[in-house]
């Protein structure tokens, strides 16, 4: 680790920023988040902008029994001298790293016992949308997309003394400080200049195998879809798409900078970016063997389109029907039939992809057993079809997780369905699927986790803390995953896991009563999210924005804008 192309050093540079994304090297490497964070501290700010990861347990082991500290990759230099030190918190299962981390840093875990010489701690990403849960170990938070507001946080940290950089952090539109008073939620900000500004050219190449070993390009931010269980929908709005020049242009360059062969086009739903199809052609034509991957897809006729892409090119493509039944889709407002996912799975295999993964979730709210069971029709519908197409060559997996309401969704406030509903209904699925389709379930005991942090209030930081000092850390590997830990944690909090912790909980019938509206203040209206909760009741759909009809969920104004090629 360190050393990797594309490497930027800035020696003796002031602030020294740290950045983290609180997992293993080999994961954090790929976020594309982390690279786009580096790439602007170190290329258009004053500022150099280093690395730490979390180290796997044998290796922190090792680094306690010999006094070792943390150090960045950048410099070998301890993590503890910089700044600033920048988490990317991407879910909730990352809580108890973050907490490693500043114990093998030797930086103080509460916020409150830093002192002069200690960094500012400051976290960002999908995950402060309810910062609850980490708020007594950072000194402040970032809400929502911070490239337009780096500039103002790098000034910020010219400050003379650790009150005053602090001080001047409160005033950057977007900070949220826990342990100073300031008034009402803190607006989530949004980066405005997103469809003029080009995606990362010069990322970090790892020297290592990582999860993801491509060039990745961000084509589009935000979605429109309006999927009522989705947080990230909420959090990324409104849609923002970059040129396919831009696109292009980029794809060449960070191709030449980095030796990789293959070019993955990234957004929430990157079948709905509306140059996709151009994008996709001219990135394959500039040199033989490129290879262009997409996330997964929305069952819609982009789909469809997006799969006779794919005549060059073999391997898999992953649809993402997220529930079986007419009614329940309604319920999430995901508009598709069966018709529509008949007619892509078949667009899959004629275009030459051999493999297949559908992607399903249960514990929904409204859901019944017949809902589950047929996930199982649905795999074995699409089974008859690669049979019929594929001739026996195609391979066909599930895979199902189990559903956490989120905060600042329309169903924030409904109940998480329990360990012994979800249990219930894995047995269920394992012996209604089809022998012939892989299935592959989430891990039960990390979802009950993310359910009781995923609402936290108040409080919530003790039940990490408690956990953390019991073991718990990497509790998204399910090899390192310690139940025990997180059931004794809870059981000396007095609740059962599942259950949301903090102070309160749960928490009242409406949007407002929430602790994280208290603080965060997502954009979208409450009477948005009540009303869609409402049709979700009735069945009721509601139309994508991008259609040209608004449905009034407060986002746009004062700046913000939808914006989509022409």
């Amino acid at each position: 680790m360190g050393g990797e192309f594309n490497l930027r050093r800035k020696p003796g540079i002031r602030p020294r920023i740290v950045l983290s994304y609180p997992d293993a090297y080999e994961v954090g490497i790929s976020n594309p988040g982390l690279q786009i964070l580096y790439e602007l501290v170190n290329d258009r700010t004053p500022a150099a902008a280093e690395r730490a990861y979390c180290p796997l347990p044998d290796m922190a082991d090792l680094m306690r029994a010999r006094g070792v500290r943390l150090w960045s990759l950048e410099s070998a230099e301890p993590v503890a001298a910089c700044d600033l030190w920048g988490f990317t918190l991407p879910h909730e299962l990352a809580c108890t790293n973050v907490l490693e981390m500043l114990d093998l840093a030797g930086v103080p875990l509460h916020a409150a016992e830093r002192g002069e010489g200690d960094p500012i701690v400051m976290g960002g990403g999908p995950a402060v949308a309810d910062p609850w849960p980490l708020a007594a170990f950072f000194d402040a938070f970032f809400i929502g997309e911070v490239e337009g507001r780096m500039a103002a946080i790098v000034e910020a940290l010219g400050a003379q003394t650790r009150a005053e950089r602090l001080a001047n952090l409160a005033a950057v539109p977007g900070v949220w400080l826990p342990h100073a008073a300031q008034a009402g939620p803190v607006e989530r900000q949004v980066f405005t200049d997103f469809a003029c500004t080009p995606p990362v050219e010069r990322p970090l190449v790892p020297l290592v195998e990582a999860v993801h070993d491509r060039v990745v390009i961000e084509v589009m931010r935000g979605c429109t879809a309006g999927c009522r269980f989705c947080q990230a929908g909420i959090w990324y709005r409104p849609v923002r798409e970059r040129p396919v020049d831009m696109v292009v242009a980029a794809a060449e360059r960070a191709l030449a900078a980095t030796g990789y062969d293959e070019v993955s086009l990234v957004s929430l739903s990157s079948c709905d970016y509306s140059g996709i199809d151009e994008a996709v052609r001219r990135i394959r034509a500039l040199r033989p063997g490129i290879r262009v991957s997409l996330p997964s897809l929305r069952i819609d006729s982009a789909a469809t389109s997006l799969a006779g892409l794919a005549a060059e090119q073999r391997g898999s493509v992953t649809l993402a029907p997220e529930a079986a039944t007419q009614e329940l889709r309604e319920r999430l407002n995901k508009r598709v039939d069966e018709a529509q996912f008949d007619e892509a799975v078949r667009a899959v295999f004629s275009g030459g992809f051999t493999g297949l993964k559908l992607y399903f979730m249960i514990g929904l709210p409204g859901e019944s057993d017949d809902d589950v069971v047929g996930i199982a029709a649905m795999a074995a519908a699409a089974a008859r079809r690669a049979k019929e197409i594929a001739r026996g060559r195609a391979r066909l997996s599930v895979s199902v997780s189990s559903y956490v309401p989120k905060p600042h969704t329309p169903f924030e406030l409904e109940p998480f369905a329990g360990e012994a509903t979800l249990r219930r209904r894995q047995a269920l699925l394992r012996e209604a699927m089809p022998r012939h389709v892989r299935l592959s379930l989430h891990h039960l005991e990390s979802s009950l986790v993310e359910a009781t942090l995923a609402r936290g209030g108040p409080g919530a930081d003790r039940l990490v803390e408690d956990a953390w000092r019991r073991g718990a850390r990497f509790d998204s590997w399910t090899e390192h995953f310690d139940e025990a830990a997180w059931r004794g944690a809870a059981a000396a909090a007095g609740l059962a896991l599942g259950d949301p912790a903090g102070e309160g909980a749960p928490w009242g019938e409406t949007g407002s009563m929430a602790p994280w509206h208290a603080i965060v203040d997502a954009r979208v209206t409450p009477a948005f999210l009540e009303e869609e909760r409402r049709r979700a009741a009735e069945r009721a759909t509601t139309a994508d924005c991008r259609d040209g009809v608004c449905v009034s969920c407060g986002v746009c104004g004062a700046g913000v804008e939808m914006e989509v090629l022409a």
